[in-house]
């Protein structure tokens, strides 16, 4: 999907309608046998609806606004996406105020020869980020651990580019998709991942849930059978190419869904427009190191592609 067709529409449009909100919420609460889905839907319809509306709003805003503050409303954009996502599969939200929390923490004061590729923030064990991790995707948080910029800011396939051009290395290979709805990639993976043929087969069937598993190899390339409709990590959607890539990193970010990545990192970033200023704005006017053309192209990406990584998750719910 190529930038002009990301600036023609909104994909979220469809559900800010009270019919079809509802509509879709009883689904949603249907499908986890929810007893009262009826009448949930009808009390959760109008948080959704203006959680999809604020969050909207929020990344209005920081497409016309100037680049030091866009990582704080594109942050919160997303937060309120996420509240509304939550809605559809824990409609008791927010049950408790520990929930309302970031659930991430960073060191307030940077230190000296400050790098944010190697800066860090780490899970809490209470707030949003663990608790929509959770419920959302089922993947539970361990309190304390970090999570690195560099690692999180190469699962964005939309900054292969810029990491192929800085480091001479891609973070990603490309997919093939075959007929029989495999997928071929590179036999390098094999060296990426320094795994053997069967143990990458086991490997990536124990990360995805059985999803996905090598099937067999042929002229220096792999089949990757995968199930479902998608591809799941360590694969990722390249919205600048329309490409699936798969990533060649075995790091625990690289099995993270990508609602996950773009909430670290905003939030890091959000937290330094917020309370570091004085980097902030040296980075912004100077360009010193090559975080500058990876930060921008972030935020220009969050734009663009938050909605799309939304509106997969609601239709995956109501479907």
């Amino acid at each position: 999907m190529n930038n002009q067709l990301l600036h023609s529409f909104d994909p979220l449009l469809p559900y800010q309608n009270t019919a079809d909100a509802k509509s879709f919420l009883q689904a949603a609460y249907r499908s986890i046998a929810l007893s009262n889905a009826e009448e949930a839907a009808y009390t959760n319809c109008p948080r959704f609806l203006y959680s999809l509306e604020h969050g909207t709003t929020f990344l209005s805003q920081s497409s016309h606004s100037p680049l030091a503050i866009q990582p704080v409303l594109i942050f919160y954009g997303l937060s309120h996406y996420i509240k509304a996502c939550l809605l559809a599969v824990d409609p008791a939200y927010p049950a408790t105020v520990h929930v309302l929390a970031h659930g991430l923490s960073t060191r307030k004061r940077k230190k000296q020869n400050y790098s944010f590729l190697k800066d860090e923030v780490r899970t809490q064990r209470h707030g949003l980020f663990s608790h929509f991790s959770d419920k959302m995707f089922h993947v539970k948080q361990l309190e304390g651990s970090k999570l690195n910029m560099n690692d999180l800011l190469a699962q964005i396939p939309e900054l292969d580019q810029i990491f192929s051009f800085q480091t001479r290395e891609a973070p990603f290979h490309s997919l093939k998709k075959e007929e029989n709805g495999c997928y071929r990639v590179t036999a390098q993976i094999l060296d990426d991942y320094q795994m053997t043929q069967n143990r990458l087969s086991d490997f990536l069937s124990q990360k995805t849930n059985g999803s996905m598993a090598v099937e067999g190899a042929h002229e220096n390339e792999l089949l990757i059978r995968i199930s479902g409709e998608r591809p799941a990590a360590p694969c990722r959607f390249n919205a600048r190419n329309g490409q699936w890539m798969f990533s060649r990193r075995k790091t625990p970010e690289a099995f993270y869904p990508e609602i996950l990545i773009y909430y670290a990192l905003l939030y890091n970033l959000s937290m330094i427009a917020r309370y570091e200023t004085e980097w902030w704005y040296d980075l912004l006017k100077h360009a010193p190191g090559k975080e500058f053309s990876l930060i921008k192209q972030f935020l220009h990406i969050s734009h663009h592609k938050i909605p799309l990584v939304i509106e997969q998750y609601l239709n995956e719910r109501g479907s």
